[in-house]
């Protein structure tokens, strides 16, 4: 579990709840010893000292507390998780037995086949025998009381329940490493870490920037930038794999525990090559665009939808001669041709890093579209570390001149 057991964390939550060992030992229907083992061992592999041992308890030091805090959200979402899963209350009796019966190898194994999508490739990956994947598997199964696998055509991998309770399960797993962090910044190490997921089109100089500035305040720091397209972010985002995206909002997010928080307007603009005949004409009315081709983006992207829209609004040809997703893509074509296409203000700006951006204009002609805002996409829950939170920051800073009025 993130290398570090969930027993130790397990009996650390428990003292940090109590106040000491011996009404944790009492919760946990273990000895006072073992309980004490279980905390000295995380002490040591963590490098810190969480607890001050008095003789009336055990009171958390400032390591102690936000380890605390995080193992609080761990074993709570945990809990939802189960709950989920079960139908059971998460602050029940059922899932709180069912979390306390949770071992390493149960989180491991599910961690696993999610991955991999099969239990063969699932024990290859681990490096143990498919025997023994198995048996923690089905031990996991047997505990949750809900069938977790199912047999496809490339073997036996995870149901739609299995799947959602490996994603929650990864979720909680992300405290740790979280906790871990908090941890190294508290020793005065800096070696945390930032992953941000972008979406196409988005201004990624904004991202670049504020990540320039945390580096130079914390120069072990890594910052992590993707970009894919939302799916596929959303996904990554929800199991914990991702801090947050940046770009175009969706407003409001396709899930209930996705949150979205506005940056600045960067509304759609008509870009056409420098030099193009309809480039700094102050008069231009949509018939004008008429005798042009387009380059629009395939079809699944909300973008081909306001292209649609605004070529019918405006009595255009709807004929297609050229789709293209990627922001270099449609530039390169742009470039070299009379076409026309849709990008955001900021696009157009920050088009490229090459020089490319000095081969685009856009036409001074409004765009009939609905509010079109970029911004922060975090999970409605989050808790960041204070070096993503001091990104975050430096982002907003950022953003506020992106896009002049």
């Amino acid at each position: 579990m993130d290398r570090t057991r969930i027993g130790r964390l397990r009996a650390f939550d428990q003292v940090a709840t109590t106040g000491g060992m011996t009404a944790a030992a009492a919760g946990l229907r273990l000895t006072q010893p073992a309980v004490s083992r279980a905390v000295r061992a995380l002490e040591v592999e963590l490098g810190t000292t969480l607890l001050e041992r008095r003789g009336d308890g055990a009171v958390p030091t400032e390591a102690g507390r936000l380890l605390a805090r995080r193992t609080a959200r761990l074993f709570a979402q945990l809990r939802a998780a189960v709950g989920a899963a079960t139908g059971a209350d998460p602050g029940g009796d059922a899932a709180s037995r069912i979390v306390r019966a949770l071992a390493d190898a149960h989180l491991r194994a599910l961690a696993a086949v999610w991955t991999a999508q099969t239990f063969r490739r699932a024990a290859a990956a681990l490096g143990i025998a498919e025997p023994t994947l198995h048996r923690a598997a089905r031990d996991l199964e047997k505990l949750i009381g809900v069938a977790l696998y199912r047999r496809t055509r490339d073997g036996v991998g995870l149901s739609a329940t299995g799947a959602e309770l490996a994603r929650r399960f990864a979720l909680a797993v992300a405290e740790v490493r979280a906790a871990r962090e908090e941890l190294a910044l508290l020793r005065g190490s800096a070696a945390a870490t930032v992953v941000i997921g972008v979406l196409a089109l988005a201004p990624v100089r904004l991202v670049a920037r504020a990540a320039e500035g945390v580096l130079r305040a914390h120069p072990g720091a890594r910052v992590t930038i993707r970009e894919a397209p939302y799916a596929s972010l959303a996904e990554s985002l929800r199991s914990g794999a991702l801090d947050l995206i940046f770009g175009a909002l969706r407003a409001p997010p396709p899930f209930d525990d996705l949150a979205e928080a506005a940056l600045f307007d960067d509304p759609y603009r008509i870009a056409c090559r420098r030099g193009h005949p309809l480039a700094g004409r102050r008069d231009l009315t949509p018939a004008d665009l008429r005798p042009y081709g387009w380059v629009v983006p395939t079809a699944p992207l909300p973008r081909r939808a306001v292209v649609d829209r605004v070529r019918a609004t405006w009595d255009l040809p709807d004929r297609v001669d050229v789709e293209a997703d990627s922001l270099g893509g449609i530039v390169a074509v742009l470039a070299e041709t009379d076409r026309l296409s849709l990008l955001p203000r900021a696009g157009v700006a920050g088009a490229g890093g090459d020089g490319a951006a000095d081969a685009l204009a856009v036409l001074d002609l409004p765009v009939p579209q609905p509010r079109r805002a970029v911004g922060v996409t975090t999970r409605a829950d989050w808790l960041p570390t204070a070096l993503q939170a001091e990104f975050l920051e430096q982002l907003r800073e950022a953003s506020r001149p992106a896009v002049a009025p």
